[in-house]
């Protein structure tokens, strides 16, 4: 259909065709839909960032929270000294795994060890041996010394994946180890090098003290090295079940060897440090296990190795007890390593080169 228009200006009618309208309709339609479509994506990918940001986030806090219930469950070793260290190991390990249980029943396969055994039945038993260990140093040793002692798990674990999967050592790593192991001397203060304190003279100590939480160290750090063979099929908290079943039977086997009797926790706070240090070890294990599935593992190691800081305000705090400069220097050495090996996995990437 054709139309006629006069100029104002008395120019000669033109024709205009109403098919160019619609194109210019279509055109304009069009852009519209462009542009509605570049701010979905848009929208989508600023709530990608802030969901991934949020997810991180959460990675870190959890096992941060992870480190500081870590640090307080262990202490409780402390705090019922009339309990046998392998009594009390045990009880907590057993009421560890009455709280996981129900978490194992309400997920699918989580009874499958997905022909993993040879690796998860192994890394149980060193593990349970590790928890035993953990209790024993922590009730026998300066708690904030047994503490970062026992954080160079993830340095052996690095050394023996070396010798038993022939991973790529790198440089910084074996930095790492020397420096760690360093503070380890420094906190272990051996009698050949700085001789015997005149007040533990008067206690009962002995130079072989340091050498339980270093083996148990050694322990766990041969077990997570048999982890890389694992994967992700077998559940976390069957492996965790294992761990704390073991470390229930390694305490009762601990017990009758010392020929320590049966206590029974004597008034109601003792009952409620055992109940609540197992509820805290519990939740360690929970928040690291869900921690590590939303941050990547070295900085989530970093932030787990708070534990050091926690364990020695609650040695000052709550056990009266200064530590002195050569263990504090230990501790920040044994620090500076694991900050070294996380920093290796993402920082010096670049300049890696090992053996």
């Amino acid at each position: 259909m054709m139309v006629s228009r006069t100029d104002s200006e008395g120019v000669e009618p033109t024709e205009v065709d109403h098919r160019t309208e619609d194109h210019r309709s279509e055109f304009g339609t069009l852009n519209s839909g462009q542009s509605s479509t570049t701010q979905n994506i848009l929208l989508r990918t600023t709530l990608s960032t802030v969901k991934s940001t949020y997810r991180k986030i959460e990675g870190k806090l959890l096992i941060f929270l992870a480190g500081f219930l870590g640090a307080v469950a262990y202490a409780t070793a402390k705090l019922v000294p009339d309990m046998p260290v392998g009594q009390f190991s045990s009880t907590n390990f057993l009421f560890v795994s009455f709280f996981i249980l129900p978490v194992l029943a309400f997920q699918e396969n989580s009874f499958n060890f997905h022909g993993k055994a040879k690796f998860v039945i192994p890394r149980s038993i060193l593990g349970g041996i590790f928890g035993l260990f953990h209790f024993w140093t922590a009730r026998t040793m300066e708690y904030g010394d047994s503490i970062a002692i026992s954080s160079l798990i993830p340095l052996f674990a690095a050394l023996f994946s070396r010798f038993l999967w022939k991973e790529k050592l790198s440089v910084w790593t074996l930095v790492a180890l020397v420096v760690g192991l360093a503070g380890i001397v420094l906190i272990a203060k051996p009698p050949f090098i700085f001789g015997v304190p005149a007040e533990d003279e008067k206690k009962e100590y002995s130079p072989f003290f340091p050498l339980v939480p270093i083996t148990g160290s050694l322990i766990l750090g041969f077990a997570y090295s048999l982890m890389r063979k694992v994967g992700t099929q077998v559940s976390p908290f069957l492996i965790s079940i294992l761990v704390s079943v073991n470390s229930a039977v390694d305490g009762i086997i601990f017990q009758f060897a010392y020929g320590d009797e049966f206590v029974l926790p004597s008034c109601f706070v003792d009952r409620g440090v055992l109940i609540g240090g197992s509820i805290a070890l519990f939740l360690s294990l929970l928040f690291i296990n869900r921690g590590l599935t939303l941050e990547k593992s070295g900085p989530g190691l970093l932030m787990k190795n708070c534990d050091i800081v926690v364990a020695y305000i609650i040695q000052i705090v709550f056990f009266d007890s200064v530590p002195d400069v050569t263990s504090v220097v230990g501790a920040l050495l044994v620090l500076f390593s694991l900050i070294l090996v996380t920093a290796d996995k993402f920082l010096f990437k670049r300049y890696s080169f090992g053996i």
